[in-house]
């Protein structure tokens, strides 16, 4: 809107179950469109060396990785907010992954990212890649499997990602590595089918399948074909393999995109893939692209030019781009730009048409990649700092609301008393000052609905109180969607009446915000309107 507002955001740390209320919130400009046809992926040959690796190593399941879990991790809280789930790393001697600096977690996904049932061969599995960090032998990178069948007592396996290759004619395997010899950043990640696409910073997406996942029992601190004709890997007892790449380039004139955190999103029709760059100034590009993905085989689809081609993209102007993800029009940022002395992330949200509002400060220190889980409703990020590293989840509807207390006023307000007289029946004369009478009227209602009766108007507040409205409606609701559409820049009669001319505004200002055109107000729409 154009009015730029303060916030609050309310951030639930699990463990203690307090809400601590921080005002650090910056609002920027929206994002600017780009010309996403010009960002392009050209898929590479499947690797034949797959092939001859399956004749000499047993094939294993994913379900066979998560049945041998060897380590366990622990329930634990998260500084984050609207937090509905989280669990820690294990921490014992001689398997420290809560502490390690040898190694350092970044992307995040889930089974309901591989499929809309949210498991994989019968299995709920949440999946995290992490980067050799020690030096010397680089050893590539790994991915965590764990078992989320109980989240009060998750299991996992780590699993080797490898390059297949081919030594004297035989088949062989090599560590992850960039083209400098060292670990892929390996910064995002998301499952499809049965491929984990992982994003290269320079080259764009390396792609892993889960249908050639190879049990290996290795008990030897080295790696691939050996002399005496038997195969290791680290000490690791599965491999999985890259199958295939996707290289990026670029068209128009723009500079090489920088591959740092992707997402699926199962939220669009088709589904589709968004990625992001990390950059640390202004100068620097902050880019994000979507690309669409086919639902036959799991790859990305392509033009007639046998490209994949992007079909959304924006300069976001957000820096510190750790994290990405994009629910039903709304994208989210996981940044490490931080206030904070203790290093606590931020959270940056926005649409294709509205500003990017940051929530400074409330996510755990050093925050990485982003997953959305439809089913669940649930935003899954990670941290990588050694001693705080946590993987958690919030719940995504209750993200992104404003806060409107005692003291406020302007279009918010005003939408805020008509909606209290329209679903509360509360009286207020609507002027749009957040005084005695509407503090009042909020604390009834929330006490009516169940609700914390504090008198501030926060994500569950509005919840309540935004209705489902169509064309037939009426009443002070409708008034108070025609006010909000106005201030939009869609002007609208505040006449009470849902009537063609408001369906025609809605639907307008539906598209511009990344959703689906049907006139009708649904959760996603009202919080648009409200922000």
């Amino acid at each position: 809107m154009t009015d730029i507002r303060k916030r609050l955001l309310g951030v639930v740390v699990v463990a203690a179950a307090v809400v601590l209320g921080i005002g650090v919130t910056a609002v920027s400009a929206a994002p600017s469109g780009l010309t996403a046809a010009n960002f392009r992926l050209q898929k590479g040959a499947y690797n034949p060396a797959i092939a001859g690796l399956d004749g000499v190593l047993p094939k294993a399941k994913l379900s066979d990785v998560v049945d041998s879990a060897n380590r366990t991790g622990k329930p634990c809280g998260a500084h984050a907010p609207s937090v509905v789930a989280s669990f820690c790393w294990q921490s014992i001697s001689g398997a420290d992954d809560e502490n390690t600096t040898d190694w350092y977690p970044q992307g995040i996904t889930t089974s309901a990212d591989a499929d809309p049932s949210g498991t994989y061969q019968g299995k709920t599995v949440i999946a995290s890649t992490w980067y050799w960090h020690a030096g010397g032998t680089d050893r590539g990178d790994r991915v965590a499997f764990v078992d989320y069948s109980h989240p009060d007592k998750p299991v996992y396996r780590f699993v080797l990602l490898v390059a297949p290759t081919t030594t004297g004619g035989k088949p062989d395997f090599k560590p992850m590595t960039n083209s400098g010899g060292e670990s892929v950043h390996a910064g995002g990640l998301f499952w499809y089918g049965h491929y984990l696409y992982v994003v290269d910073t320079s080259l764009g997406l390396r792609v892993f399948d889960l249908d050639h996942l190879w049990q290996v029992d290795s008990t030897q601190d080295t790696i691939g074909l050996q002399s005496n004709g038997t195969y290791e890997a680290f000490g690791y007892k599965y491999m999985l393999p890259q199958a295939f790449t996707y290289t990026s380039s670029t068209a128009g004139g723009y500079p090489a995109f920088r591959f740092s955190s992707t997402a699926l999103d199962r939220t669009t029709t088709p589904v589709s893939m968004v990625v992001s760059e990390y950059n640390t100034t202004t100068a620097d590009t902050h880019r994000l692209v979507r690309f669409p993905v086919n639902e036959a085989d799991f790859t990305l689809a392509t033009a007639p030019d046998g490209l994949a081609h992007g079909t959304e993209a924006y300069e976001t102007g957000v820096l510190k781009a750790q994290g990405t993800a994009s629910v039903r029009g709304r994208f989210y940022a996981s940044t490490s730009y931080s206030t904070s002395d203790s290093h606590y992330g931020s959270l940056s949200s926005y649409t294709g048409s509205q500003g990017v509002v940051r929530y400074e400060n409330v996510l755990q220190p050093y925050p990485e990649d982003l997953s959305y889980w439809p089913d669940k409703d649930q935003l899954w990020s990670l941290s990588e700092d050694p001693g705080t590293r946590v993987v958690y989840a919030m719940q995504e509807s209750l993200l992104a609301w404003p806060t409107v207390q005692n003291g406020g006023s302007g279009t918010d307000v005003k939408a805020l008393q008509y909606l209290l007289n329209g679903q509360g029946n509360a009286g207020l004369d609507v002027d749009g000052a957040f005084g005695p009478a509407t503090l009042a009227a909020v604390k009834s209602f929330q006490g009516a609905h169940g609700l914390g009766v504090d008198g501030v108007v926060g994500p569950r507040t509005w919840r309540a109180l935004v209705p489902s409205l169509t064309q037939g409606a009426a009443g002070d609701s409708v008034r108070a969607l025609q006010t909000e559409l106005t201030a939009h820049g869609r002007s609208t009669p505040v006449t009470g009446t849902f009537d063609a001319a408001t369906t025609t505004s809605l639907r307008a200002f539906q598209t511009a915000s990344g959703h689906q055109a049907d006139g009708v107000t649904d959760m996603d729409t009202w919080r648009d309107l409200i922000n």
